[in-house]
């Protein structure tokens, strides 16, 4: 049995500089550098074989959270005071992880829905939990031109599938 404990997100830049997966096999380390560009680095490692790969950089703050089978997580990036947007990462490494905000954009076009994620100039979208191994909820709110009062939506992405709206 899993701990739930084990499948909660963890902030990074914050005093705890690791994310280890439910299973143990994978640590996400975070590193900080206020001398480059892009301030912060998160590094996947393997502690079996002890190898390592940067995965993923960003400038002011990220949510990591891994799903309860260690096979994938998401990085929340907090990439500015207007917008945020979830990265799908699948273990073994990918090539490219996948952009959530950029499918669920692609989702909302094509049930000609994409009004609030494209006419709103405040977008924040966020991996709310992991539901199962597969399946994740996300959550959508921002405000803007199209939607002056705000807005809150709430879909599920299966892994390997795509988003529905969440009941």
């Amino acid at each position: 049995m899993l701990s739930q404990a084990n499948t909660q997100k963890v902030t990074f830049p914050r005093s705890r500089s690791e994310a280890k997966s439910p299973n143990g096999r994978y640590t996400i380390r975070n590193a900080d550098d206020e001398k480059q560009e892009v301030a912060h680095t998160l590094t996947l490692i393997d502690t079996r074989s002890s190898s390592s790969s940067q995965i993923y950089s960003y400038g002011r703050h990220v949510d990591v959270l891994w799903s309860p089978t260690s096979r994938a997580f998401v990085v929340n990036d907090y990439e500015g005071s207007d917008a945020s947007r979830p990265v799908l990462f699948t273990i073994p490494l990918a090539d490219q992880p996948l952009d959530l905000r950029e499918k669920l954009t692609y989702f909302l076009r094509s049930q000609g829905k994409a009004k609030r994620v494209e006419g709103n100039h405040h977008v924040y979208f966020t991996v709310q939990r992991w539901l199962n191994g597969d399946k994740i909820l996300c959550q959508v709110t921002g405000y803007g031109d199209a939607d002056p009062k705000g807005f809150t939506e709430r879909y599920v992405y299966k892994l390997g599938g795509g988003f529905r709206p969440y009941p």
